[in-house]
């Protein structure tokens, strides 16, 4: 049974003769009979009756008319979808990312988003570590992935800008403050579990400044790391973005400013509504740091 024929039967039934429905379909009334003879021959039941004022259903015809009409539409409805997925106007858009990006940057991108694609679905895949994160697209898992800028890359990658690392503690300080390696060697710190992507921000900028920290406590979580650092516990290490406004004054940049690029991958070329996506994001005012306005003497991996 082909979807032709179908399409052809409905026609008949709407046109009321084979004449008319031949000169709405653009084809010769043979070729029509020739196809409805055809569907009847697989279906075993004659579906019309030509008499002198037309065509009539037979019973047959009457109970098949409505199913064909609804299969039809199915795969107009699906034909119709996938349209609107390749042409970005629905559809899910998977993405991975690491902890802190997901609740740092990504939240303000995901309202405008909304606003641009209504009917579609944002979907967020967080990991704890930026090795899980690669590891997850390189298995071909999500869209698109948002973080650190992944080793050894084959695929796709455009930069996003910068996050700023700063140290948290109980003290406030007036903005634009630093802190000095010296302060920084000489205090208790609440430091990040291996899991988590953190901990190898922290190895790196403390094996940059010339010291290991000395652990106090110990947590899986950015969030609970700044709270342990503001109620006094230790310092702590953290992007900028992820500091809540309340405890802005607790941030300081370390020395001349310790700074993670953060891009937006894929391993092959992404969807079109992937892509979409990647493009608003690298439009948009993110809370990042253009490479070109990096403060002198920044390092930054």
């Amino acid at each position: 049974m082909q979807l032709r024929q179908l399409e052809y039967f409905i026609v008949i039934c709407e046109a009321g003769s084979f004449s008319a429905a031949a000169g709405r379909l653009y084809v010769t009334q043979p070729s029509l009979s020739q196809q409805v003879r055809a569907l009847e021959k697989e279906l075993g039941a004659a579906l019309l009756e030509r008499g002198r004022y037309g065509i009539t259903l037979t019973p047959a015809g009457r109970i098949f008319l409505p199913q064909a009409q609804r299969a039809v539409q199915a795969v107009r409805d699906a034909g119709d979808s996938v349209r609107q997925v390749v042409e970005g106007r629905s559809g899910d858009v998977h993405v991975l990312t690491v902890r802190s990006v997901a609740s740092g940057i990504l939240p303000a991108p995901a309202s405008r988003w909304h606003s641009l694609f209504p009917s579609t679905v944002l979907r967020l895949h967080d990991f704890s570590h930026r090795r899980e994160l690669e590891n997850a697209v390189r298995n071909g898992q999500g869209d698109l992935a948002v973080g650190p800028r992944p080793t050894a890359w084959e695929g796709p990658v455009v930069s996003l800008g910068f996050e700023e690392m700063v140290v948290v503690g109980p003290d406030e300080h007036a903005p634009g403050e630093s802190a000095e390696p010296t302060e920084l060697k000489e205090a208790d710190w609440v430091l990040y579990e291996s899991e988590q992507g953190m901990s190898e921000v922290v190895d790196w900028v403390t094996a940059r400044l010339g010291f290991t920290p000395r652990a106090v406590a110990r947590t899986g979580q950015v969030s609970a790391a700044l709270l342990f650092a503001v109620e006094g516990i230790g310092l702590t290490i953290t992007p900028e973005n992820a500091v809540p406004l309340r405890w802005a004054g607790h941030a300081r940049r370390i020395g001349p400013g310790f700074f993670r690029e953060l891009v937006a991958y894929s391993r092959n070329h992404p969807p079109q509504l992937a892509e979409r996506y990647r493009d608003m994001l690298d439009s948009l005012e993110l809370p990042l740091v253009p490479e070109g306005e990096l403060p002198d003497g920044a390092v930054h991996f």
